[in-house]
């Protein structure tokens, strides 16, 4: 069968969107690093515009949902993640937001160079005893902690099409130990502009941030990490499903 003149057209449009963002990546990148290097704080500026020129240039539009601007500080944010678009959507949503990534990112130069400009901290989930003494050292970083939200993504990957991955612990044991709130985040939509594995053949269209009512953590100790995060997980997926 032949693909109709609609097929097509997309088709067409997300080879032509997976151009703009490689050039988008290949220029931006090292701009966010000399960026922050002149001036502090200029980096991730430099980021958010080159986010929303890129996703204009490619018909990506961000809906963002809930929580009021003057809301987000000092929160622990768990989304969900369906594709690479959820890093941008979120960065978009809240442009102060600090990621915790898997350490493996930072194997990429340019990339981890980028990452540590706008104050993003590596985690080895592939290493338990590692990932806890990373955890600690970030517990204790009371500039880190105080410094704005601190996103995580807690099925530590990218989920396969139409699934989700079981929700890891780390994001609640951060919010329990430093007394943050927990903001579970429903990230919808991404995956069909933007598959896993994808290749940077994105398509045009509207990716939907919400964000759900926070979570006091005050009170709580480590034992309560496990129920917290099921019930976040919980709330986050059904969120995910709201509009599927």
């Amino acid at each position: 069968m032949h693909p109709s003149g609609s097929e097509l057209r997309t088709a067409l449009r997300a080879q032509y969107n997976r151009i703009i963002v490689s050039i988008g990546l290949l220029v931006l990148l090292p701009v966010v690093v000399i960026g922050e290097k002149v001036r502090a704080g200029s980096g991730r500026s430099l980021l958010r515009w080159g986010v929303s020129i890129v996703a204009t240039m490619c018909g990506i539009r961000f809906d963002i949902r809930g929580r009021p601007a003057e809301d987000r500080r000092e929160a622990v944010l768990v989304p969900n993640h369906s594709s690479l678009l959820d890093i941008p959507a979120l960065f978009w949503a809240d442009p102060d937001v600090r990621f915790v990534a898997t350490a493996g990112l930072f194997r990429i130069p340019v990339l981890a160079a980028a990452m540590r400009a706008v104050g993003t901290v590596p985690i080895d989930r592939h290493d338990h005893e590692r990932a806890q003494d990373q955890l600690d050292e970030l517990v204790g970083r009371r500039d880190f902690v105080a410094g704005g939200d601190v996103a995580m993504f807690a099925e530590g990957g990218i989920a396969p099409a139409g699934q989700r991955l079981p929700f890891k612990t780390g994001a609640f044991s951060l919010a329990i130990r430093t007394g943050c709130p927990v903001v579970p985040v429903a990230i919808r939509g991404s995956d069909r502009l933007l598959p896993p594995k994808g290749r940077l053949l994105v398509r045009s269209g509207v990716v939907i941030v919400e964000f759900l009512d926070s979570i006091v953590t005050t009170g709580l100790t480590l034992e309560d990490r496990h129920p917290l995060r099921d019930h976040v997980c919980e709330l986050v997926c059904e969120a995910v499903l709201a509009e599927a």
